[in-house]
């Protein structure tokens, strides 16, 4: 009988010990799969994270990129518009320049229009220079003239060396024939081309109706 007694406690000890092994060994179990569901997860959120840092910075650089096309839209728009009234001053002040001349200082006056000419019309002055001169000199007073309306009637395209643009002036003048234009027409219309040159804007070619 005790024979038979030990034999139940060892058993029922046996049999405890595997449950205590299988309660460990599931609860090992359990432990390794809540670890690889927290790295899982803490991947997850990273991951989460990293694409919500990449789409602000995407954004960042978006807006950056937009502010500075502005900017840049902005200056040029700016640039253009300075480079317009540029070419609009300079041809008005080439016409009141050519429109006026006197008699007394025919020699200053051709230098004058010399200096404000490029191409093909400091050219033509050039070769006529004698002949304008002993005309201006002729002269019984000094012509006046005055520009009373210009505008593009062509943009520059820019403000480099070579470029052009066409303005369309009308003027009042006493003598219109210093320019080309029909004498005793106390106002004419005239077209001039401006060019650039070293910066300065300069007329190419005055064509006058």
């Amino acid at each position: 009988m005790s024979a038979d007694t030990d034999r139940s406690q060892s058993r029922r000890l046996e049999v405890a010990r595997d449950r205590v092994d299988a309660a460990r060994r599931a609860a090992r179990v359990a432990r390794i799969a809540a670890a690889d569901d927290l790295r899982a997860r803490a991947v997850r959120r990273s991951r989460a994270v990293w694409w919500i840092l990449v789409a602000a910075v995407v954004v960042a650089i978006a807006l950056a990129a937009t502010a500075i096309g502005y900017a840049i839209s902005d200056a040029r728009a700016d640039g253009r518009a300075e480079t317009r009234d540029d070419v609009l001053d300079a041809a008005r002040s080439a016409a009141t320049t050519m429109l006026a001349a006197d008699p007394a200082h025919a020699d200053r006056y051709v230098r004058d229009v010399l200096a404000l000419s490029t191409g093909a019309q400091h050219d033509r002055l050039e070769r006529a220079q004698a002949a304008l001169t002993a005309a201006v000199a002729a002269q019984p007073g000094a012509s006046t003239g005055r520009v009373i309306a210009a505008g593009l009637a062509t943009d520059p395209p820019s403000d480099d060396p070579g470029a052009a643009a066409d303005v369309l002036l009308v003027a009042e003048a006493s003598n219109p024939e210093l320019v080309g234009g029909d004498p005793g027409a106390e106002r004419i219309t005239l077209t001039f081309t401006m060019t650039c040159v070293d910066g300065n804007w300069l007329v190419g070619s005055v064509v006058p109706g």
